[in-house]
């Protein structure tokens, strides 16, 4: 057996016993009605979802965990934003309704969605909210603070 080929196959042996960790998951969920949970975290009607509600209010927990700051949740939509003409942006925050919105036009946007993607959206807006409803300073909520890079950078461009 020539070198290459034990290597090629103890590299094999190895990618089988860590696994992958790659997340090809598609599936999607939809809700029709309102749905809140023990923080205040509210889904509105939605659809196109790849994370369920489940899955929201434990990213926005582990978001609070990670900033060690509490507050009430906001709204969650996901909707389109070609209606708004915000184009490829992934999510977006509007403090003045304490809503998160995020974006299910998949054609704009530069990665496919992902439940990767839409918890990474959703913690980075998280940290928004946090810091506007802990009365932080306005710069600190337009990415200045350190807890985006600790807790929520926003998309990561791997795949």
């Amino acid at each position: 057996m020539s070198q290459k080929f034990k290597k090629i196959i103890a590299i094999s042996i190895c990618a089988l016993l860590s696994g992958c960790d790659v997340d090809n998951s598609d599936k999607r969920y939809s809700t029709d009605q309102v749905l809140i949970d023990e923080h205040g975290v509210t889904l509105t009607p939605s659809k196109a979802m790849y994370v369920d509600f489940d899955s929201i209010s434990k990213a926005y927990i582990d978001t609070m965990t990670c900033m060690g700051m509490t507050a009430i949740g906001p709204t969650v939509e996901f909707r389109s934003f070609s209606f708004a003409g915000l184009g490829a942006t992934w999510a977006f925050y509007a403090p003045v309704e304490s809503t998160i919105w995020i974006n299910i036009d998949e054609d704009d946007l530069v990665l496919s969605r992902s439940a990767r993607t839409d918890l990474e959206a959703l913690e980075h807006e998280f940290i928004h909210h946090i810091l506007h409803k802990n009365d932080a300073a306005e710069e600190a909520r337009e990415h200045s603070s350190p807890f985006f890079g600790k807790c929520g950078p926003g998309i990561n461009t791997y795949n």
